[in-house]
């Protein structure tokens, strides 16, 4: 006659789980809650990370925007509802390593007369040696050096594009904005960026409520 053999196996670890899995439920707000201030703080690093991967622009150009970070949550634990807006002027060309930073003191070799001037037979005064030509240089996306049109100069250290016509003025050259690099070639790799980083920040705030 045979008998009948039991045998019970606990769960050696099974409080510990028990309570990390307690510890998880009461702390996931507290883990959401972290990341979202991580984002704020974080965030806009990455952001400027991303740009000057695709763009030349300087520290100072990417500071000139204003970052503003919202969270539609009702109390800052909701990460789908957190984000960063940003408002920013168009740059000058300062921002993206131009050259020259000041108009060349240099001159052409030969004298020209000044256009309305009557000059007297044998008299130089009407006569100038006008500035050299040059050309006005900008990296705005890396890789791409190029030159401005013919009519760009620099005057206190500003790019400048001589208008056409008879009232003839000039306007400072501008480039892009922040927030347009950043909708631009950036847009991609600022994502990949933010993605990246809210994992990992994400997975370390839980692993920090669950000891």
């Amino acid at each position: 006659m045979s008998a009948n053999t039991f045998v019970s196996i606990t769960m050696q670890q099974g409080a510990e789980l028990e309570k990390r899995i307690r510890r998880l439920q009461t702390g996931s707000e507290t883990a959401i809650r972290n990341t979202v201030s991580d984002f704020k703080s974080r965030a806009p690093g990455w952001v400027s990370k991303g740009v000057r991967q695709h763009y030349a622009v300087d520290t100072a150009g990417v500071k000139t925007a204003t970052a503003r970070v919202t969270d539609t949550g009702s109390s800052g634990n909701s990460l789908a509802g957190v984000k960063i807006n940003y408002r920013g002027r168009t740059l000058t060309l300062t921002h993206f390593n131009m050259s020259p930073k000041q108009a060349p003191t240099a001159k052409q070799s030969k004298y020209v007369r000044i256009p309305g001037q009557k000059v007297s037979t044998g008299s130089p005064v009407a006569m100038v040696r006008p500035p050299k030509r040059y050309k006005v240089k900008a990296t705005i996306i890396k890789g791409q050096r190029v030159e401005m049109s013919g009519n760009a100069f620099v005057a206190n250290g500003l790019p400048w594009k001589r208008k056409e016509g008879a009232q003839r003025k000039s306007d400072v050259l501008h480039t892009l904005s922040v927030p347009q690099m950043i909708s631009g070639k950036a847009k991609d790799t600022i994502n990949q960026l933010i993605n990246e980083n809210m994992e990992k920040r994400l997975e370390h705030n839980i692993n920090q409520v669950m000891k």
